[in-house]
């Protein structure tokens, strides 16, 4: 009896290695590792801009995001260059607007609805996203 829950032991772990591997191979798709690089960026650019402390309204910037199929960004994002560095955001966003782009190759459909661009200003020493319409 123990021989035999050995073996059926054996097949079983045999079965889940078997689903684990073919897991691996298809969970590192060009595409899948596109989204999690892209991820990865968007999570850094909102580190990057998430101290938005300034003083005075010249301080606080917007940067286009992203791209969309039917063009223009797919985001704004308002950050502060008092403690944050200007070129080191435009490198994040010009990197994801890019890994986007290539996304966009494989869609068929975008939401074209616009996306209002947007100002901002030093308001109680934050940088706050203003818009006018």
């Amino acid at each position: 009896m123990s021989c035999l829950s050995s073996v059926i032991k054996l097949s079983a772990a045999s079965v889940v290695m078997t689903m684990l591997l073919s897991g691996c191979s298809s969970a590192l798709t060009p595409s899948t590792a596109q989204n999690a690089s892209e991820s990865v960026l968007n999570t850094q650019l909102n580190e990057l801009t998430s101290n938005k402390s300034c003083t005075a309204s010249y301080q606080c910037k917007v940067l286009g995001v992203g791209s969309r199929v039917c063009g223009g960004p797919s985001k704004y994002v308002v950050y502060s260059t008092l403690n944050n560095s200007q070129k080191h955001a435009e490198q994040l966003a010009q990197k994801i607007t890019q890994q986007e782009q290539k996304n966009n190759t494989a869609l068929e459909f975008d939401d074209c609805s616009p996306v209002l661009e947007v100002h901002s200003l030093c308001i109680d020493n934050q940088c706050k996203t203003v818009n006018y319409q």
